[in-house]
């Protein structure tokens, strides 16, 4: 298959993810890919993900498997890319929008007061409002991510 580029960044990495996969964008957009979901086709310039037959198009992978975390390494082997660590949860899980830095004081409210009181650093989606933060989530998604193989 010709989906290999050589010695890209993981940032420059662009998908668009066919219909029914879903639960792929999610964790691609985790490890802070840009995952454009629903796509029925491809778009210029962007990798295409689908269950689908494509009969071996240029930019399609094809994933095989229906465990998510294996579509997810099925897809960083064929595209010979590992995530960045920096990147990770970077996008809004939601939107697939780069989230921002804010503080504290802005998200009062937004969020249980607990958390509020334990966690320092958040993040929010410019587009849809949604505030993220570094929860006991975020180790037990590090290590199915582990588990499964994934860099």
């Amino acid at each position: 298959m010709e989906t290999r580029p050589l010695n890209v960044p993981a940032a420059s990495v662009c998908f668009d993810v066919d219909p029914g996969l879903g639960p792929l964008a999610k964790w691609l957009r985790i490890l802070g890919f840009d995952a454009a979901y629903p796509c029925g086709e491809p778009s210029s310039g962007r990798f295409f993900v689908t269950a689908r037959q494509a009969a071996g198009r240029f930019g399609t992978i094809t994933v095989r498997s229906a465990d998510v975390l294996e579509q997810v390494k099925q897809v960083l082997d064929e595209m010979a890319v590992a995530p960045d660590p920096g990147l990770f949860f970077s996008r809004c899980l939601l939107c697939n929008v780069p989230v921002r830095p804010v503080s504290r004081e802005q998200v009062a409210g937004k969020v249980p007061d607990h958390i509020a009181e334990l966690v320092s650093e958040f993040n929010e989606c410019p587009n849809c409002g949604r505030i993220y933060w570094q929860g006991s989530h975020f180790g037990r998604i590090k290590a199915r991510l582990k588990e499964a193989g994934v860099p």
